[in-house]
């Protein structure tokens, strides 16, 4: 299936930056993030996600499968070490990709991703877990080989 976005659809690698708030505290942090992207057989598109935040040790690593793709929705799982595995649903236009996550394991969230006339894409995310909330805005774009 062919589509107008690059990011997430085709192989390829991508990084970006950006700021990550949390409700339960007035500091910013600054964030790194690189996806690598790679088909799979079945229709199905392997993501695997790297962040790192500024002053954090730790590089936090999410695996993404998307599947089910058609021209407006598919389907996308979660996997990482902290909260395990979530399932959620994504929704594509013309300019946007975007999916959420609700009632899995806690975790309820979504992340919305802008193409740009540059072929970046601006990042909004906030994710919910009890009563913490965390705001991501950022970019990202391909990395040039």
């Amino acid at each position: 299936m062919s589509f107008s976005h690059q990011f997430i659809f085709n192989p390829g690698r991508w990084v970006g930056e950006g700021r990550i708030t949390f409700s339960s505290s007035s500091e910013m942090l600054r964030f790194y993030t690189s996806w690598v992207l790679n088909p799979e057989e079945d229709s199905k598109i392997a993501c695997n996600q790297r962040v790192e935040m500024q002053g954090a040790p730790e590089v936090v690593e999410n695996n993404f499968s998307i599947y089910d793709i058609s021209k407006s929705k598919f389907g996308i799982d979660l996997e990482n070490d902290l909260i395990g595995k979530v399932i959620g649903t994504g929704v594509i236009d013309e300019k946007t990709i975007a999916w959420e996550f609700r009632g899995n394991a806690g975790l309820e969230g979504f992340e919305v991703y802008e193409l740009q006339e540059n072929g970046d894409y601006m990042l909004h995310a906030e994710y919910a877990s009890d009563q913490f909330r965390t705001i991501i805005d950022g970019r990202v774009w391909k990395k040039s080989t």
